[in-house]
């Protein structure tokens, strides 16, 4: 049943479905055209209104949001992302605002979880939702993740401060109560890539915008690591590092655990550092620092065992890396563990290389058929599981006939790709009792093509495929 009340606003009768809740999609833009039609379209019929403030489009950005129903507000750029934002969100008149930006949207299908979300939130204490975010490189694969607050409610004692990096909370500092939605809500951004970006990088906007806030705030420890951010993505490692290094030297002595911004700054430093080649017990002084303010963040231990993995020290790779593993079970990925992440396939892979060099057979075997299970055709999981079946002595540790067992449950062999996947796998390491196995499951006709199409791929002799 439905009930109708005035709203002044709209000037006019709004319909309203009983135990509804009213959600006010907000957002600011300039130049949008290419996104502004998808940003739009995931709120529909979901969300109560759908306002756009416009901040000097020079394209048909305006003209498609208003086709398409939003309410546009046009206001002049002052060089402060907050004021707009906030502007924006005094036109709302939803008891919620969900505010992603014009390059963001929900992962298909969640954003039709966000009502049922905040009626279970209506009685609660919770001012603001934690969703997971993801970012999106120029092949739509993610190259980070983490957790960000873009639902709210909408309260004068909530808003937004700092001219750029613009951080949501209330009004007197004190904290939000934040509900914990990052395993039903997920946030596609796709904005740090393309024109646009490179656009942004070379005008400076951001670089200047951050240069007054430190002429302001010239204590700000996290406006330091984002003008390190500014000249990292420039390609200017000194100027990045040493801005690093001054937002470290200026943090309190104790931070929220959940302190992605920090963590960020530990994490480029220590990426500047591998690039630039520093000695690992240098690392490890950061990774010290780090780790004593952000003891449950995962990435600095990823970062640590990569480097080890990657310069053989596999005896400490295996400690670092099982430490990010423990931590990302523990501690989860709200707010933290942005690399790990997004990059938990090799991490598995890392670790399971580290385990087969220092002897942990069965620890590796363990990894690979976990990553296998996700990614089949991560050859590099594939040989790595093969490897710890043959092990190093005269006999293999695994059978053949048994490890053709438990390759039959990871791979469809009746496929012509699965098959020549694991054939690939088995020359390339060199193991012909098993080759021969695998070669059975093939034609004559089709041997024949491979030895012609991929020379070097079959290791062993034709008549061994009825023996």
């Amino acid at each position: 049943m439905a009930f109708s009340f005035t709203d002044r606003r709209h000037g006019g009768i709004i319909l309203e479905r009983q135990g509804e809740v009213r959600i006010s999609q907000c957002m600011i833009v300039k130049d949008e055209e290419e996104n502004i039609r998808k940003a739009l379209s995931w709120g529909k019929g979901i969300v109560w209104e759908q306002i756009v403030v416009d901040t000097g489009s020079r394209d048909r950005t305006v003209q498609i949001a208003e086709s398409m129903g939003a309410r546009v507000y046009h206001y002049t750029w002052t060089d402060d992302f907050s004021a707009a934002k906030n502007y924006a969100i005094s036109k709302a008149g939803g008891e919620w605002i969900a505010f992603l930006d014009a390059d963001e949207t929900f992962v298909p299908g969640d954003g039709e979880k966000l009502p049922g979300i905040l009626r279970r939130l209506g009685s609660t204490r919770a001012e603001g939702v934690a969703a997971g975010w993801m970012q999106l490189d120029e092949d739509g694969r993610v190259s980070a993740a983490g957790t960000q607050i873009r639902i709210f409610r909408n309260r004068a004692n909530l808003g937004y401060r700092r001219r750029i990096h613009e951080q949501l909370g209330r009004m007197d500092g004190t904290p939000m109560h934040i509900a914990d939605a990052t395993k039903e809500l997920s946030i596609l951004h796709s904005g740090y890539r393309g024109a646009a970006w490179e656009e942004k990088k070379v005008n400076g906007r951001n670089l200047n915008l951050i240069l007054k806030e430190l002429e302001d705030h010239p204590g700000d420890y996290e406006m330091m690591g984002y003008l390190g951010d500014e000249y990292y993505a420039a390609g200017d490692l000194d100027k990045a590092e040493s801005w690093y290094r001054e937002s470290i030297a200026s943090m309190p002595s104790v931070l929220d655990e959940r302190d992605q911004r920090s963590a960020a700054t530990f994490t480029y430093l220590l990426q500047i550092m591998e690039e630039n080649g520093n000695d690992i017990d240098e690392m490890k002084l950061i990774y010290g620092k780090a780790a004593g303010l952000l003891p449950k963040e995962a990435d600095f231990d990823y970062l640590i065992g990569t480097y080890l993995a990657a310069d053989r020290d596999y005896a400490e790779g295996v400690l670092y890396l099982e430490r990010a593993l423990d931590k990302l079970q523990r501690y989860g990925s709200n707010n933290r563990a942005m690399l790990i992440g997004s990059h938990l396939r090799e991490t598995y892979e890392n670790l399971a290389l580290c385990c087969r060099k220092t002897g942990k057979d069965e620890r590796a075997v363990s990894l690979c058929i976990a990553v296998l299970k996700s990614a089949p055709y991560s050859m590099e999981a594939l040989y790595l599981l093969l490897e710890a079946f043959r092990g190093n002595g005269f006999r293999p540790s695994v059978a053949p006939e048994k490890a053709m067992g438990i390759l039959e449950q990871l791979y469809s062999l009746h496929s012509m790709k699965d098959r020549l996947f694991v054939l690939k796998a088995c020359s390339k390491l060199g193991w012909p009792e098993l080759e021969v196995y695998i070669k059975r499951r093939f034609t004559a006709e089709e041997l024949s093509y491979i030895r012609s199409a991929w020379p070097g791929v079959i290791s062993a002799g034709p008549e061994e495929i009825n023996s």
